[in-house]
């Protein structure tokens, strides 16, 4: 059997004169017994990685490594700064973010890329890794972390995935709407320098913020704003820019110029004490 597939060509056919045409060529098919076969495996049993691993001699080509280098780069521009943040509403150690964005993002490159996966902090659970720093402690975190990704892998191994489909809209709109109110109203204190007692809800927050706005730290309150100013003004500058990496190296550069009372990360660990 036959098929027929089409690659656009940049060049100008010298044929016609015409620019963008498309070629026509003629494959073997594989048979639809041999497709039907492989897509009806009920177990994944080597995790996709035999079919992986021919892919990763080409992650690294001599004619793609500057723009691997800049994507890399810009990469790190936002997941540095969303990752320290991310940690922080979590309840974690700073460097507890920058760790697990660095490792999980190693390990799902050379698993295959999607535009559904998501490695490293991710800001969705971080109430869920808040609540269970608080019940089993911190020492807690590696095995539920070990726990769930193997309930990932399981999964995948068994193709059990897609009953995620059948779960509505509307509750995973409400799951997110509830995540970022809780993850707003926790912050306000943190950015106003107001120490709120935890385990209040959202409402209780705002209430106890609403009743200490006369102890507002200012000069925390104008990075807050300046902050978060920088990452809506600056992408209108140009779509490119590292917004997340300015706003939060400049804030942390004014916090230091000035000597600005404020809350800071503190001191980051190195090597592989992190």
């Amino acid at each position: 059997p036959l098929r027929v597939s089409t690659a656009s060509l940049s060049q100008t056919s010298q044929k016609d004169g015409r620019a963008g045409i498309e070629s026509v060529a003629v494959v073997p098919a594989v048979s639809s017994s041999a497709e039907g076969n492989k897509a009806q495996r009920p177990v994944l049993a080597d995790l996709g990685i035999s079919s992986v691993a021919r892919e990763w001699p080409k992650m690294l080509q001599p004619q793609t490594l500057l723009q691997d280098v800049s994507a890399g780069i810009a990469v790190g521009c936002v997941a540095v700064p969303l990752s320290l943040a991310i940690a922080l509403a979590s309840d974690v150690p700073p460097a507890v973010g920058l760790v697990s964005a660095a490792v999980a993002g190693v390990a799902g490159g050379l698993m295959g890329g999607t535009t559904l996966a998501i490695t490293g902090p991710a800001a969705a659970i971080s109430l869920l890794v808040c609540e269970a720093v608080h019940t089993h402690g911190l020492s807690a975190l590696p095995f539920i972390t070990l726990c769930s990704g193997g309930l990932q892998v399981a999964s995948g191994v068994f193709r059990v995935g897609a009953v995620a489909k059948l779960a509505p809209t509307s509750v995973i709109a409400g799951f997110t709407t509830g995540i970022g109110v809780m993850i707003l109203s926790g912050q306000v204190p943190k950015a106003l320098g107001l120490p709120i007692p935890a385990g209040l809800g959202a409402i209780e927050v705002l209430q106890a913020v609403a009743q200490s706005l006369g102890s507002v730290n200012t000069a925390a309150a104008a990075l807050a704003v300046g902050t978060s100013a920088a990452m809506l003004l600056l992408p209108t500058v140009h779509p490119k820019m590292p917004s997340a990496l300015i706003a939060v190296g400049g804030a942390t550069a004014a916090s230091r110029v000035f000597g600005l009372d404020v809350a800071t990360v503190g001191q980051l660990p190195s090597g592989w004490e992190a």
